[in-house]
């Protein structure tokens, strides 16, 4: 046995030498390892260097983004972008309950956003829910901007307060409201019937802190829009005179006890109000656009010439936009445009209905009944492009996609048309 090994091993050298590829069966790990391997020294370096460039990137995007370093911002980073939480299955798509008001369909930052009377629902550009509540309210209004909303019950007293991710509140005012905002901050108004009083505005900070309350003798004020600081606010309401209408705006600084300006307006209703991102104020009235330029105390009407409204669209960073037509039925509508300055920068005839206007990035936005119209600043018509029957609302996300509801069904809609020569 002792001779039978020892020939064998001998076979085994012979054979390992007679080889011209070396087996890894008979040669130790140690004997055919590299020869000339990376040095420490340099690998160490390679990652020193990539550590810097990394950190550098890190630091330049986070200087870049600092505003939106938010924790709410970083959470859903982590869960929905690095993580993927929602990914959706493409639209259109069929949305929760059976009805939305066009009032109840908009964009929180870029991400559409709806109330229908069942359900509070955050999509992404895929469909996915960010989020999707149910709720109870029998009227529920939403009203959003950029990172927050706030959804209240109209003649009664709930309402919440949400982000694109999750509900941050729920509440109860003190009696019944009649309208409420929110502003960039997170700071929100409610508009509510006063006790003694007709009305009362109560002014509550991002953590939900009573900050501010003042109350109105004077007049039923009904609309209330919060500046983008979260420190003044435009509102509106109606009131009796010698048998007639009278209509009034104020406004409100929260530093103050007495209102900071008041105008009156004889035989015009107010429908809607908007404090602008320029410190100025616009308000859409049955007969006329105001334009409040509050550092100057100084309002301009702007007259609808005996045409009738038929729809408008206010924009914090824009103006007003609204639809003429001197058809009692709405037919042949005019678009106007009404800058931050008080300026009729657009008026153009369309020779069709509009049910719905936006604007973003220089470009107004019509929905007709079965197309959409793209308009520049100088009122020209530069594009078309198809719509579904159905639709009734168009929210405007950014140069490449515009957001539709329709009767049962929200649609996404790619901006790319054929410009009109």
């Amino acid at each position: 046995m002792k001779k039978l090994k020892e020939l064998t091993e001998k076979m085994k050298r012979k054979s390992s030498e007679d080889r011209k590829y070396v087996s890894y069966e008979d040669v130790p790990l140690a004997e055919y390892r590299d020869s000339d391997p990376v040095p420490n020294n340099l690998t160490k370096k390679f990652f020193r260097v990539f550590i810097i460039i990394f950190l550098g990137v890190v630091v330049v995007l986070a200087l870049v983004n600092l505003d939106k370093l938010t924790p709410e911002n970083i959470y859903h980073w982590f869960q929905y972008d690095l993580l993927g939480k929602t990914e959706g299955t493409g639209y259109p798509i069929r949305y929760i309950g059976t009805s939305i008001n066009t009032e109840n369909f908009s964009l929180m930052d870029k991400s559409p956003v709806y109330c229908s009377d069942t359900s509070v629902v955050v999509l992404n550009s895929n469909a996915g829910e960010y989020q999707n509540n149910q709720h109870s309210f029998a009227n529920p209004i939403l009203k959003t901007d950029k990172e927050y909303s706030i959804i209240y019950n109209a003649d009664a007293t709930g309402y919440r307060i949400i982000n694109r991710d999750t509900t941050l509140y729920s509440g109860s005012a003190d009696r019944k409201l009649f309208d409420a905002d929110i502003a960039e901050n997170g700071t929100y108004a409610l508009l509510t019937y006063g006790n003694d009083y007709l009305s009362t505005l109560t002014v509550n900070d991002r953590n939900n802190n009573k900050i501010y309350s003042y109350s109105f003798a004077e007049y039923y004020v009904s609309c209330v829009s919060v500046n983008s600081s979260g420190t003044r606010a435009a509102l509106s309401g109606i009131s009796a005179k010698d048998g007639g209408l009278i209509s009034v705006i104020y406004i409100l600084d929260f530093g103050q006890k007495t209102y900071y300006q008041k105008y009156e307006f004889e035989d015009s209703y107010i429908y809607d109000i908007c404090y602008l991102d320029n410190d100025k104020v616009v308000a859409v009235g049955d007969t006329s656009v105001y334009h409040i330029d509050i550092d100057n105390k100084n309002m301009t009407e702007l007259s609808y010439d005996s045409k009738n409204l038929t729809t408008y669209t206010m924009k914090r960073n824009f103006g007003v936009l609204i639809s003429l037509s001197t058809n009692p039925d709405g037919r042949e509508c005019d678009v106007v445009a009404i800058n931050s300055e008080g300026k009729k920068i657009v008026d153009v005839e369309t020779g069709n209905k509009i049910l719905s206007l936006d604007y973003r990035s220089d470009k107004i936005c019509a929905l007709f009944p079965n197309n959409i119209g793209i308009y520049n600043m100088e009122g020209k018509e530069i594009g078309v492009i198809e719509s579904n029957p159905d639709s009734r609302k168009i929210c405007f996300c950014d140069s490449e996609t515009l957001y539709v509801l329709g009767i049962s069904n929200i649609y996404q809609i790619p901006a790319k048309y054929k410009e009109e020569k």
